[in-house]
């Protein structure tokens, strides 16, 4: 990938997708938008990958659309561009077949937190800092951050947050449910996303897709169509080998091993 964004993918089966633009404390301009979207569709078609790191650079995480490269645009069409490929792009992240992770390495401001909410799952470095900032520029989230925010954090919340712009801390980030672990003061952001990562990759695939899909479906299904789908996937589950090897290994009293099949 160019444009300020670097993707790759390790040996273990976890990618990580990292935003590289020092100079605009990680903004993304047109074009790293373009490459944001680029990275996250190579991911979908990567079989080998089992989870997705996001992360920023330079003890930034993310700072939203370079506003200096947008400043010179205010027609229509620019905001429409803008919506689009982002939208599109953090939308794909729930069809991902694995977990996302946001490894939110230092500061994450307006689409900055449209990205990390779109992630399953949101690990912050101690000093990280949020703010949903559109409201200060004049606009509202674009890339389907409010939906998200409400779904994490409640309406009153995310009202809350969104009307006034406020910047929060990584404990109250905590507190509210906008994130979900804290690395330790002297741990290094991305290896204490790459643990995290381990500890996923240790669990049986099928399962982990079958569960996202579950929680994501229940946002918008009805709880009985939601119920229908749970018993179908769990249906789904049962004869498969990453159950049979969990009943064996529960039987003969030994750790169970998901990626046998890979070692073979």
């Amino acid at each position: 990938m160019s444009n300020g964004i670097e993707f790759s993918v390790n040996g273990d089966g976890a990618a990580v997708l990292r935003v590289v633009r020092p100079a605009s404390r990680n903004a993304l301009s047109y074009a790293a938008q373009e490459a944001f979207a680029e990275a996250v569709a190579a991911a979908g078609r990567d079989e080998s990958i089992r989870v997705l790191i996001i992360t920023g650079s330079d003890g930034t995480f993310v700072s939203g659309g370079d506003l200096k490269e947008l400043s010179r645009h205010p027609e229509a069409a620019a905001g429409e561009r803008l919506n689009r490929v982002m939208s599109a792009a953090l939308a794909a992240l729930a069809e991902l077949p694995y977990p996302v992770l946001a490894a939110v390495n230092g500061d994450a401001v307006g689409g900055g937190c449209e990205i990390m909410t779109a992630c399953d799952l949101r690990l912050a470095g101690s000093r990280a800092r949020f703010a949903f900032r559109q409201i200060q520029n004049g606009l509202t989230t674009g890339w389907g951050g409010t939906s998200r925010l409400v779904a994490l954090v409640g309406r009153s919340r995310a009202m809350e947050l969104l009307l006034t712009g406020r910047t929060i801390d990584a404990p109250e980030a905590q507190s509210l449910g906008l994130i979900h672990r804290i690395a330790p003061p002297d741990r290094d952001v991305l290896d204490a996303a790459y643990e995290w990562a381990g500890e996923l990759i240790a669990l049986p695939r099928q399962a982990l897709a079958a569960t996202k899909v579950l929680v994501h479906a229940a946002a918008r299904l009805s709880p009985a169509d939601a119920d229908r789908l749970e018993s179908q996937l769990f249906v789904d589950l049962w004869p498969s080998a990453d159950h049979i090897e969990a009943m064996e290994a529960f039987v003969a009293k030994r750790p169970p091993d998901f990626n046998r099949k890979q070692t073979q």
